[in-house]
């Protein structure tokens, strides 16, 4: 999944850093004075393509870009906190301190900055002439970056609300009061699904070389539109909009003047987003995209020499026990696998060159190094109890609606097992449940011990419990641990460097994912309240996939809706989709408000088990404001383009 590339692209990425960095600050002003070099450089067939793979650069190396950074802000959810003293981006986020002044998340730049190179690198190519490169390769070369252009202007949408179009570079000599301001977002859609119908004809269905699968092709280009029409068709954009006074002051949209978001409900828009995600499974299915299965995940296990899980309550030498088991492992395994290891769910993926997920996951003492000492990472990902409570019953079923699993009045009591430690709430659940949720007694590897399991002990300081010796840093603030986005075959050795990294492994992340698709399909159906068995047709392939019974039947749309949404929770959880669902249907002092986020007595020394199991809500700062739905422009670029207006209530 990995890009690769040669020597110049150092020198394309250098001079393409300098060209945004020399520029007079604002978004616009990506146009470099002329700078040597690329007359020079863009000279063969290796240089055109090393060029276009700085296009691809900011999804890995800008940390304000990747999708998969577990600390920025569009994992601020409330999936998962971590102890007060953190101070990261997500948890400022969750505590409402984030402004316009704040340098740190100034991701608008990091964005216009991509889609600056994307227009420059389509104005070079265009009036370049490289012999040995064939006018097809040109082609798909600008379709790629046409498509990595809507992607960058969709991330804007997604975490800015309406954007600045920048269709082409930016002209130098363009006086202050003709800089664009903020389209309507639905103007916004509607160009990024006109740049994906440019680029989507010069694009292959897929790649025979393993090293270009991370490059576009027609099902992203699809999916892409899928994304974006669910998006402005979501209550936020379509008729539940926070602030109904907020409007541009200057800049008018064709069409749309003044207004930058629709605030009557449109039944059309998800119209669009069903026909969009029509469109893009069919296009997924095309290009042999399936669901990660049993038999994949099996030959992956065996292959990494990992045992079977010990699941609380599940007897693993029956038949039935050991699917469960299997399939735990299974979905261990879905986020994490690319083409190279069987997998071809990821519709996009790129490489995870970046191990910080790993070392803020894991507990702070896993193992004795060869010296004795006890070693381990950082423990910062800490699910909520909201999350631990959301993921689904063995039934299939949110615990508190499963009339067969216990009574919540006895969830934080031992289920008397073997291990009593465990609770009651930490059995019966669904396979995804003990594949990303790691909890007290509860064996959160087979095999990161140098190949033997690691049993949690969440109380106890000299394991994976409070330590005053960390005082509020490394600790878990819930008492829970995340296994998501680790590969399951991550070993420590307690040997030399292995003491705080582990056997390392760069396996890809998802940018967009089949069971992602099926369940944005079975969303716009449930909204239209039509089609609902077509609905539930790829609602259950997500639900078979993980273990969790099949829904037979729905009474209406609404009822399909519950579902999906609760489906989608369990299936996506910690991807970076759960704050954008948050926003899309207005639900911030719901969810994330000061009351939401509870966990259970863990920053304690050695508690007792009654001690521990106590829920609480966490001693945080923890507050909603309606500004959250957006991240605000950077000040100094609302300095600087009088065009722009600030998100509301900022």
């Amino acid at each position: 999944m990995k890009i690769n590339t040669k020597s110049k692209l150092g020198v394309f990425a250098a001079t393409a850093t300098i060209m945004l960095n020399l520029s007079s600050c604002s978004y616009l002003d990506v146009v470099p004075v002329e700078t040597a070099g690329k007359e020079d450089m863009l000279l063969t067939q290796v240089d055109a393509l090393e060029y276009l793979y700085g296009c691809y650069g900011p999804i890995q190396s800008d940390d304000a870009v990747k999708p998969l950074r577990i600390f920025d802000l569009n994992f601020a959810s409330d999936e998962f906190v971590s102890t007060e003293s953190n101070g990261n981006a997500t948890q400022r986020f969750q505590w409402n301190q984030i402004s316009g002044m704040d340098v740190q998340i100034n991701h608008w730049q990091s964005y216009y900055d991509a889609i600056g190179y994307c227009n420059q690198f389509i104005k070079d190519l265009g009036e370049a002439e490289i012999p040995e490169l064939s006018e097809l390769d040109k082609k798909q070369y600008i379709a790629e970056a046409k498509f990595l252009k809507a992607y960058f202007h969709y991330r804007v949408m997604e975490q800015y609300g309406p954007a600045v179009i920048m269709d082409e570079l930016g002209d130098r000599n363009l006086v202050i009061e003709d800089l664009p301001g903020r389209s309507h977002i639905d103007y916004c859609a509607d160009y990024v699904c006109k740049l994906c119908d440019e680029a989507y004809p010069d694009l292959p269905t897929k790649y025979s070389n393993p090293q270009y699968y991370s490059r576009a092709t027609k099902a992203m280009v699809r999916m892409l539109q899928a994304k974006v029409r669910l998006l402005v068709a979501s209550p936020i954009y379509n008729g539940e909009f926070p602030d109904k006074t907020w409007k541009n002051k200057n800049f008018e949209t064709p069409g749309y003047g003044l207004e930058l978001v629709s605030f009557t409900y449109d039944k059309n828009k998800w119209l669009m987003a069903k026909t969009a995600c029509e469109t893009a499974i069919k296009e997924a299915h095309d290009a042999g995209h399936v669901l990660f299965d049993l038999a994949g995940s099996e030959v992956r296990r065996k292959a990494d020499d990992i045992p079977l899980p010990q699941i609380p309550g599940v007897d693993t030498s029956t038949p039935k026990g050991e699917e469960f088991a299997k399939r735990v492992m299974l979905m261990r395994y879905v986020p994490v696998c690319g083409p190279n290891e069987g997998s071809t769910e990821f519709i996009w993926g790129m490489n995870k060159i970046a191990p910080s997920i790993d070392w803020a996951t894991l507990p702070h003492f896993i193992m004795n190094d060869q010296k004795g000492n006890r070693v381990g990472c950082w423990g910062w990902v800490n699910p909520t109890l909201y999350t631990v409570e959301h993921f689904l019953t063995k039934d299939g079923y949110l615990p508190s609606e499963d009339p067969s699993f216990k009574s919540e009045s006895d969830w934080y009591k031992s289920a008397n097992l073997s291990n009593t430690d465990i609770i009651n709430l930490c059995v019966g659940r669904e396979p995804r449940f003990y594949a990303y949720i790691g909890f007290d007694g509860d064996e959160y590897s087979p095999v990161i011990v140098n190949g033997k399991p690691l049993i949690l002990d969440m109380k106890s300081s000299d394991q994976a419990g409070y330590n005053e010796t960390y005082g509020p840093n490394n600790q878990s603030a819930t008492g829970f641990m995340n296994k998501k986005q680790l590969h399951p075959n991550v070993r420590f050795t307690g040997v030399d460097n292995n003491n705080n990294l582990g056997v390392g492994y760069d396996h890809p992340f998802s940018i967009f994912r089949l069971a992602d698709l099926y369940l944005m399909y079975a969303e716009a159906v449930a909204q239209l309240n039509e089609d609902l068995e077509e609905g539930l047709v790829y609602l259950n392939k997500v639900r078979a996939r993980a273990g969790v019974p099949e829904v037979n039947s729905v009474t209406n749309g609404a009822e399909l809706l519950k579902i999906v949404r609760e489906e989608r929770f369990a299936e996506m959880y910690l991807e970076g989709t759960r704050l954008l669902d948050i926003q899309r249907y207005v639900e911030g002092p719901e969810r994330m408000g000061a009351t939401s986020y509870r966990g259970l007595n863990a920053l304690v020394t050695n508690p007792s088990f009654a001690e521990f199991n106590y829920p609480k809500v966490l001693e945080q700062p923890f507050t909603w404001d309606n500004r959250m739905y957006f991240l605000p422009i950077p000040n100094n670029e609302l300095y600087s383009d009088p065009q722009l207006v600030q998100a509301p209530f900022y």
